[in-house]
């Protein structure tokens, strides 16, 4: 029986690679204790509990207590560097002309793609602005 275990924990094992989603390790897990326990000399009833028994126990253990604490951290945004110009003072040295494409603005002392906190507005080479937000790339400004 010790073979079966082997074979079923060689398949969970496969699929757990090409799918990559800690779904089916719970059943290697299963089939490694199951393994063990038909070395052991347990019945196949006894191995066939213990493997559904770990396996559901590993994946409610995952889903009820880690999958949110990993969720939870990949909302996470972690602030940058970049941040640090939103609400900065900047100046438009090639203009922002609406509905085309972005026009760069100098804040502290960088160069940056900008555009228009009103998407209808342009603005003119020479305008100081204040950088609203940052959406990707681009830096959102109004002017001053």
């Amino acid at each position: 029986m010790w073979i079966f275990w082997l074979v079923i924990m060689f398949i969970a094992l496969v699929f757990e690679v090409v799918t990559v989603n800690l779904v089916s390790i719970w059943f290697v897990v299963g089939a490694i204790a199951s393994l063990f326990a038909s070395l052991a000399g347990l019945t196949t009833g006894v191995q066939t509990a213990i493997f559904f028994g770990v396996s559901i126990l590993g994946l409610l253990i995952f889903i009820l207590i880690f999958k949110p604490k990993m969720q939870e951290a990949q909302g996470k945004n972690t602030p940058t560097n970049a941040d640090r110009v939103i609400g900065q003072e900047g100046l438009v040295i090639k203009p922002i002309v609406a509905y085309q494409s972005p026009g760069l603005i100098q804040v502290l002392g960088q160069e940056w793609s900008a555009v228009a906190e009103d998407p209808t507005s342009s603005i003119e080479a020479g305008t100081k602005v204040t950088v609203v937000c940052l959406s990707g790339v681009k830096a959102v400004v109004r002017p001053l």
